[in-house]
């Protein structure tokens, strides 16, 4: 059987150019999602010349309180507030709009942002040529007219917001319009002529919404009328949130209704996708974004993806921050691509988003841990994952591979990278490898001796899947395999220190022959200013992740007995993570203990330069001590526990203090010697080494990437 061809959607019927229309409509279609929909009406409101042109609302059934102030506080703008007795769908909604009007239309979903003279824009493409039937913006988020990358969900590049990059787009515009085999429903401008010639939106086969402007726009092309993209104006989209956890069964129905009632739609996609008439358009925009960080070219990989398990800012522990701070450096001399994942309840299991962040193509994937399946569920294997990041790796094509780590993705990535055949650095982070619970921390708070099958197995079960002791011993088993496949995969080991080095050489898990350099890491550092002398009451400091294993209610414990007017102890971090842990260290740590709440990164030198003394109370292992370096950077002193990488920081009493872990008594102790001859944690500042930069390390880095790739040639 001959292959169908694909349908041509670039030759319209030759009608004559149209004049341009004096004022159009902006049909909004309303159904929950409250915030989304007033940041929608504010720009409208805003970008818009609602004088001369029309606003319709219509509210798709009855609303809660939320949605209705935010329609009467926009009352005086709408031209018309349409109401549906009960829920219609999305597409009679839309449809009941468009029947309200008598002028050209544009549907505008009620998660977007427009900006400046994004109207105007569309009316000047819509005029271009007499068969255009129907106009879609530029979004980041809006499948085939997607931006920075197409048939993507983007988030709005780093740096900008939707205005800023509105402007860059409309800058780098050469107007060309390309032509589209379907509009798409998320900003749509349509000719009042075309709804004259082939009617309205097909309530009856898309009800509550998803396929409906397809179906449209394909009957369209049958009459001659062409789509358009218009590559001068982008909006911004949020995306699905008024369908809530339905989108994904409504997106499947429609695609079913869609091949059965087009078939020549599917072939007209996949010659779009193939040929991508947008490619000047993504060009020019890719090329404007990475001019803000020019590239100065030099030896090594010319491009590395870096694999790690989050992302500032949704994330900024200290592996995230360390792979950000690496990623950041690199650019200035390679493409640097990252892939990462996200726990978002919003997003579907393996749902993914896109950010060029600074210069970096980042790629999101969500995770939440609902597999059914123990295997994918800890990590040990998840196809889905390992579609996803090969496929990414098919698209970056990078010389060089850096893993940073592997939770919340699964040790079997380690597999997909070395099935490419290109070099592995892989940097070991924390014990993961080694532990189920990540640092040798047991489930009673206390110190592990070290891993063993049946040990693991009743300290982190890994299912409660009957008979839970056998599965558990099999999963644990199964786990240790899989860490051992995936260091295997290495070309060459990092570590921050050598404490968690000689814990894995014990350990017996690193292969024989592969490489591993021990590299403290580097920090973001900045000339070190002056401190104001310490005084009464000292402020003590903890920043960083609120869980138990950081030892903060040894702090809290510690603090209990000192009065607030000797000494203060502030605590910076996300009180969200373990309610029940915040709500033991207000109990213990009384009126001297503050939370102080989550921080931008940006923040971060201006916490430590309002406390005296940085504390890192650790019951768990640390493999390096990231905020401790970056405390001391900025002068300020630490008192930290003496154990793991801590160990390695400085010689206690010289210029700063380690004390026994678990110790509350002991650091006490210090807190009321320090609080009572405050001279000391001034000399303890004026003794600080010198800590290295980021700029150090990432040279540090560039060395082993050398080996590496010499090692594969």
């Amino acid at each position: 059987m001959q292959a169908r061809r694909p349908l041509d959607w670039t030759i319209g019927a030759g009608r004559p150019l149209a004049e341009r229309p004096e004022a159009v409509d902006l049909i909004v279609p309303i159904y929950g999602a409250a915030a989304d929909l007033e940041r929608c009406l504010t720009s409208v409101a805003a970008r818009t010349d609602l004088v001369r042109h029309g606003l319709i609302l219509v509210i798709d059934g009855p609303q809660d309180d939320a949605v209705e102030s935010i329609v009467g506080a926009f009352a005086s703008v709408a031209s018309q507030i349409l109401r549906n007795d009960a829920r219609c769908g999305f597409v009679a909604s839309v449809n009941r709009g468009m029947r309200a009007s008598s002028r050209d239309v544009v549907l505008l979903n009620s998660d977007t942002i427009v900006t400046a003279r994004w109207l105007d824009k569309l009316i000047d493409a819509s005029i271009s040529s007499g068969d255009i039937g129907t106009v879609t913006p530029l979004s980041n988020n809006a499948t085939l007219c997607s931006v920075p990358r197409p048939f993507e969900e983007n988030l709005i590049p780093t740096g900008f917001d939707a205005e800023s990059f509105a402007e860059l787009v409309g800058r780098v515009s050469a107007r060309t319009y390309p032509r589209l085999p379907t509009g798409v429903g998320v900003c749509l401008f349509i000719r009042r002529a075309l709804l004259d010639d082939i009617g309205y939106f097909d309530a009856e086969r898309f009800g509550l919404g998803y396929g409906e402007e397809n179906d449209f726009c394909m009957r369209a092309l049958a009459r001659g009328w062409l789509h358009i993209a218009d590559d001068a104006t982008f909006i911004a989209h949020a995306g699905h949130r008024s369908f809530g956890s339905s989108s994904s069964a409504l997106q499947r129905t429609a695609a079913r209704t869609l091949a059965r009632q087009h078939p020549d739609y599917m072939p007209a996609i996949a010659a779009f996708m193939k040929t991508n008439p947008l490619a000047s358009v993504h060009e020019r925009i890719d090329s404007a974004l990475r001019a803000r960080k020019p590239v100065t070219a030099r030896r090594g990989p010319r491009k590395v993806v870096h694999l790690v398990h989050g992302w500032p800012p949704r994330r900024h522990a200290g592996s995230e921050l360390y792979a950000y701070w690496l990623a950041q450096r690199q650019l200035q001399w390679r493409e640097v691509s990252v892939f990462t994942r996200m726990a978002d309840a919003e997003r579907a299991q393996g749902e993914s988003v896109e950010l060029a962040d600074d210069g970096a193509r980042v790629r999101t994937v969500t995770n939440n841990f609902v597999q059914r399946n123990p295997v994918a569920r800890n990590a040990l294997r998840d196809w889905t994952f390992e579609r996803a990041f090969a496929r990414f790796l098919a698209e970056e094509k990078p010389e060089l591979i850096h893993i940073h780590h592997l939770a919340g993705h699964a040790f079997s990535l380690a597999g997909v990278a070395k099935r490419s055949g290109v070099p592995i650095v892989l940097q070991i982070q924390d014990w993961w490898f080694l532990c189920g619970r990540v640092n040798l921390f047991d489930f009673q708070w206390q110190r592990c001796s070290g891993p063993g099958i049946s040990k693991c197995a009743q300290c982190a079960p890994l299912t409660r899947i009957a008979p839970a002791p056998l599965w558990n011993r099999v999963l644990h088993r199964m786990r240790r395999h899989a860490a051992r496949q995936a260091l295997s995969a290495a070309g060459a080991f990092v570590m921050g220190s050598q404490f968690i080095h000689n814990d894995y050489e014990r350990s017996g898990l690193l292969p024989a022959g592969i490489p591993a350099f021990v590299l403290p890491y580097g920090v973001e550092t900045a000339t070190r200013k002056a401190r104001e002398p310490a005084r009464r009451p000292l402020r003590f400091g903890i920043v960083g992740s609120i869980v138990p294993h950081k030892g903060i209610h040894i702090a809290a414990e510690a603090f209990r007995g000192i009065h607030p007017s000797l000494a203060t102890l502030h605590v910076w971090g996300d009180t969200s993570a373990s309610p029940a842990y915040v709500e033991t260290l207000r109990a213990l740590g009384g009126d001297a203990l503050t939370f102080e709440g989550t921080f931008a990164e940006d923040a971060k030198a201006a916490i430590f330069d309002s406390i005296d003394v940085l504390l890192v109370p650790s019951i768990g292992l640390e493999s390096f001590g990231l905020a401790a370096r970056e405390a001391m950077a900025r002068g300020v002193p630490v008192v930290a526990s003496a154990d793991g990488a801590l160990l390695e920081m400085f010689e206690s009493g010289l210029c700063g203090e380690l004390f026994p872990p678990r110790d509350a008594d002991a650091l006490q102790s210090i807190v009321l010697r320090l609080a009572i001859a405050p001279e000391i944690v001034d000399a303890w500042s004026s003794r600080l080494p010198r800590v290295k930069s980021v700029d150090e390390h990432a040279e540090e880095i560039e060395e082993v990437y050398e080996i590496v790739m010499g090692s594969i040639r």
